[in-house]
């Protein structure tokens, strides 16, 4: 038998990986609404909430976006494994249940990388004897798990099997569990839309017929919309909007709980406006095994207070890693090119084409320098229709590239990012035709050509490269801006999280562990697991919350 493979983080800026990932997004955005497999699904074996109210305590472990490089994913699963983990001289027991948040594996949720990046993890970290009874496993699934059309997603976890030590029971996509002390979870499927579909609300409704009036519900969802909200103003859809209305209003419970990754940090946040359900928690917990995303980004500013006109308030509670390692962090962009070096054979293929395609400078105008040989280039640019298309095309890419829903900072850095391209990709023409000329072969078309593409080629590789580092550390730094952009450029391993809950006659108890790093020291196999961690891969408290019991009736 063959030894596992055991992949490494995603290459987001892999130009292969680039045209997968544009794909999958264009085809499930585009069919994903028009063939919903939750409507399938619906049609399929009944799905009956589950019920823990006879237990006294219940436990649950909650991780988030898991599946990316085969490290950080194994830590990650190895500690939720543990029998126990020690806090403060308290032995935390693993959970009875663990809550998989959604984006369980990149950078889509088909079959093969499923079992790659995240069932051989998972076997790795079981015992060989399973306990008795198996912990279980209940997943949501985020976009990228959409992204085969959920067809990976069901097959893993819908068919009522084990996974390593866990056992699943679902069979959709979402369910509903009754825990002790009047405590419920609604675990739900918002697709790529932030909305449920109509079947999965009518099936909610049904499944907490029985919720009363002052009952505390937990709901785990993909994305965190409250954050979503404050920064685009995107927010729940309509369907999802009626079943929290048929929870707070015509059942009169309280949504005590939010969790969701997606973000792949951990966050905190309290509502501190009046309509905000006093006591209320928004947890973002999406650490566990995908790269790092910043906590510095969006402004404390936006997150507080929102977009002009927002009514809602909230107060940052929690941050991991804090804003100060965020920040440090993203410096690492401006060594973009040494990180990625793939895509320097996509901008050394794009100053290629525009240098065989755009006019070229005159010699006249590269003997007085780059500088006017760049200036005489762009108005041989503006002289020819053909390369003004060309141009134009080459902006609308970079403007729409730009992450923000203003207008006017689109266009204006969206502007500024290619125009630095167009310019860097004149001034690799120019240096072509110096070159070209320095071997005195500028009047041979063949192998002037030739010198133009090598220097173009060359050049391109590291100069585009270059320009995006400085654009998405300029962006992210100062502008907090492309935080998904420029942090998946950096692949960062450490800094992960997952949360351990506590369900008693008391409230919820909640528990945030990280593992700063990842450990140094691995076992010898097919699938090697943490040795001997040092202090920083240790999972350690990072936060901790208790929420009060529903009040007595």
């Amino acid at each position: 038998m063959t030894a596992p493979e055991r992949p490494d983080m995603v290459g987001w800026y892999d130009p292969a990986q680039l045209l997968r990932t544009g794909l999958q997004t264009v085809l499930t955005e585009v069919f994903a609404t028009r063939a919903d497999y939750r409507l399938l699904l619906a049609l399929g074996e009944p799905q009956e909430p589950r019920s823990f109210a006879d237990r006294e305590v219940f436990w649950m472990d909650y991780v988030s976006d898991t599946g990316d490089g085969w490290r950080p994913t194994t830590a990650v699963l190895h500690a939720l494994a543990r029998t126990s983990i020690a806090v403060d001289g308290e032995a935390l027991p693993r959970g009875d249940l663990l809550l998989m948040g959604g984006d369980q594996v990149y950078p889509a949720g088909s079959i093969a990388e499923y079992e790659a990046r995240l069932l051989a993890p998972m076997r790795a970290v079981s015992p060989p004897e399973p306990p008795s009874p198996r912990p279980l496993l209940l997943a949501i699934p985020g976009n990228h798990d959409w992204y085969d059309g959920l067809v990976g997603f069901v097959s893993t976890f819908a068919q009522k099997g084990s996974l390593g030590m866990w056992s699943t029971f679902q069979t959709r996509s979402y369910h509903c569990l009754r825990l002790p002390h009047r405590h419920w979870l609604v675990a739900v499927d918002v697709q790529l839309q932030c909305d449920l579909d109509v079947p999965q609300r009518r099936w909610f409704e049904s499944a907490l017929k029985e919720l009363r009036e002052g009952d505390h519900v937990i709901v785990a969802l993909a994305e965190p919309t409250w954050v979503f909200r404050q920064q685009y103003a995107k927010d729940h859809g309509p369907q999802m909007r009626s079943l929290l209305r048929y929870i707070t209003e015509e059942r009169r419970a309280r949504v005590v709980l939010w969790l969701a990754g997606d973000l792949h940090h951990y966050r905190r946040m309290e509502r501190t406006d009046e309509g905000a359900t006093p006591g209320a928690q928004y947890v973002t917990s999406g650490g566990g095994g995908a790269f790092l995303h910043p906590t510095h980004t969006p402004s404390l500013q936006r997150l507080q207070r929102g977009r002009r006109g927002e009514t809602r308030r909230f107060r940052v509670s929690a941050e991991y890693p804090t804003r100060p390692v965020s920040l440090a962090l993203a410096r690492r962009n401006l060594a973009f090119p040494l990180l990625n070096l793939r895509f320097g054979f996509a901008t050394a293929a794009l100053y290629t084409l525009l240098s065989w395609l755009l006019p070229q400078p005159d010699l006249g105008a590269i003997d007085q320098g780059v500088g006017p040989a760049i200036q005489r280039g762009l108005v041989q640019v503006a002289e020819q229709p053909s390369a003004i298309s060309l141009v134009v095309l080459l902006l609308v890419a970079v403007v729409y590239f730009t992450d923000s829903n203003r207008t006017a900072y689109r266009v204006g850095a969206g502007l500024v990012h290619g125009a630095s391209h167009l310019a860097a990709a004149l001034a690799a023409t120019a240096a072509g035709l110096w070159c070209a000329r320095a071997l005195g072969v500028q009047h041979d078309v063949v192998a002037r050509r030739g010198v133009m593409i090598a220097a173009s080629g060359l050049l391109g590789y590291w100069l585009g490269g270059a320009i995006m580092g400085v654009y998405l550390f300029v962006s992210v730094r100062v502008f907090h801006r492309h935080g998904n952009e420029a942090f998946s450029s950096l692949r960062e391993e450490g800094w992960k999280n997952f949360l351990r809950l506590r369900v008693d006659a008391s409230g919820i108890s909640l528990w945030a562990f990280g593992l700063d790093r990842m450990p140094e020291r691995w076992t010898v196999g097919a699938w090697p697991l943490p040795q001997q961690p040092a202090a920083s891969a240790e999972p350690r408290v990072i936060d901790a919350v208790k929420i009060a019991a529903p009040a007595a009736e």
